[in-house]
């Protein structure tokens, strides 16, 4: 199978298809794409749902922290990493 140049249906640049791609496809009894890498990306991160990360201080220690809830919002305490493991090592988890 010989590799296929295709036009991309959403930016219109040329992207392709490699002759392992496109066996792949026809054994799965897939398509071939429309889109190109970039935008086959795009749009499974797009499916996945944003993200959003908060500054924000460990609840435990007070050190500077990432986390990905809001601090505002958030009713538990949010601990960073080795408060995190310290909290579960002494505390029994309920079944």
């Amino acid at each position: 199978m010989a590799d296929i140049t295709q036009m991309c249906t959403k930016c219109g640049k040329k992207f392709l298809i490699i002759s392992q791609e496109q066996e792949f496809l026809k054994k799965k009894n897939l398509p071939l794409p429309t889109l190109c890498p970039s935008d086959r990306q795009a749009r499974r991160l797009d499916d996945r749902g944003e993200r959003t990360l908060y500054k924000t201080t460990c609840q435990e220690c007070g050190a500077n922290m990432i986390a990905s809830y809001d601090p505002a919002k958030e009713k538990s305490k949010i601990f960073c990493k080795n408060c995190y493991r310290k909290y579960f090592e002494t505390h029994e988890l309920v079944s």
